[in-house]
């Protein structure tokens, strides 16, 4: 790597044009600014200057070494004013949730980025584990999560609690929703599919449901927006989040069943403890709670 200081000597002497003015502005003495050329020419291994006299002259690879030179100094600037103005409408913003969540979400955030396109948004459909690893190897900044990390680097802030949604095809809407007609309907998996069926049908349907493996599957599907389309269809129920459930296009085609006892999860923010996040971060950080504040509400008796 090319001593920085003889670079910065070498630089100014070029745009001076003498070795004492040189050394003048740097605060050097004459010899010492020969000094740090002739260093600098065997760091690089090649002749600099052609000296005539008390003049000299650039020779090609000391105007090579000159263009880099401003080059780099330019790019050290432009990293300083980088490093001491934060811009809250420029830079990456990278946020993982759940699909449906994302589903949501992303119109608001586009709308942000329209107005000002310095910003880029990545946003992520995950599971809950992937969301946790990403926000450890910062990966992602902000992650929208059901199940905290007892990890001590991560901070959780409590959005609201959303229900999860027994959905059946609209057909049986009039009829009666024991365990047996759940599994002659069938069920309908998806990546979450077993976890929150085995939540919501063990608390509602007792000593009726003893697993998800006893369930006859009609189908599986990890696409989100894709989950109730075979409901709709009349090929079998599900479980998902309230949220996932209303952003279906077709809802006269389900019937969510109402529940003697719900069920809910609770959402959470989570963010890395000691990671100080641009302040481009903050308006999401806002948008995110505001969205979720009327649509989240807490339970009397969470499940």
């Amino acid at each position: 790597m090319i001593n920085q200081q003889w670079l910065h000597t070498f630089l100014a002497l070029v745009e001076v044009g003498h070795f004492t003015q040189t050394a003048e502005k740097l605060h050097m003495t004459q010899p010492g600014v020969s000094q740090q050329i002739k260093k600098l020419e065997e760091q690089v291994g090649v002749l600099l200057l052609n000296r005539i006299g008390k003049r000299f002259e650039l020779t090609r690879e000391g105007e090579i070494l000159y263009r880099f030179g401003c080059k780099r100094r330019q790019e050290e600037a432009q990293l300083y004013r980088e490093l001491r103005f934060d811009d809250p409408h420029k830079g990456e913003c990278r946020i993982a949730c759940s699909g449906a969540m994302a589903t949501f979400l992303y119109p608001h955030f586009l709308k942000r980025q329209k107005i000002h396109p310095g910003l880029m948004v990545a946003i992520e459909g995950a599971p809950n584990e992937r969301i946790i690893q990403s926000l450890l190897q910062n990966v992602i900044d902000l992650g929208i999560v059901t199940q905290p990390s007892p990890s001590t680097e991560l901070v959780f802030e409590s959005l609201g609690f959303e229900s999860l949604c027994l959905v059946l095809p609209s057909d049986y809407a009039s009829q009666a929703q024991n365990f047996d007609a759940l599994k002659e309907i069938g069920f309908i998996d998806h990546p979450d599919g077993a976890h929150y069926a085995d939540r919501l049908l063990s608390a509602n349907f007792g000593e009726q449901f003893h697993s998800v493996g006893k369930l006859s599957k009609k189908g599986y599907i990890n696409q989100i927006n894709q989950i109730l389309v075979p409901v709709a269809e009349g090929l079998g129920f599900t479980v998902l989040p309230e949220m996932a459930v209303h952003q279906f296009p077709q809802q006269a085609l389900l019937y969510v069943v109402p529940l003697k006892i719900p069920i809910y999860d609770e959402l959470f923010l989570a963010r890395k403890k000691h990671r100080i996040l641009p302040m481009r971060y903050e308006w999401f950080e806002r948008k995110i709670k505001e969205l979720l504040r009327e649509g989240l509400k807490k339970p009397n008796t969470p499940v």
